[in-house]
């Protein structure tokens, strides 16, 4: 009994234009994507810290 070994698949490489093209356009696709993403979000005020929210070594507090 002989062994029939399946032939190899073919690989077809892409061509290095290809590639730059493909890299480019996910570059663009993400760089709109994020731009839409921040201007999106809304600008908040962030909240003030309250004094007694800080740890006592930063209040200048030595009865910690």
């Amino acid at each position: 009994m002989t062994m029939q070994h399946a032939p190899e698949p073919v690989i077809r490489r892409a061509r290095p234009v290809d590639l730059l093209s493909s890299f480019y356009r996910n570059i663009g696709i993400s760089a709109v994507a994020g731009a839409l993403e921040s201007s999106a979000r809304r600008a908040t005020k962030p909240t003030p810290i309250r004094p007694a929210d800080l740890p006592a070594i930063l209040r200048n507090d030595d009865t910690a």
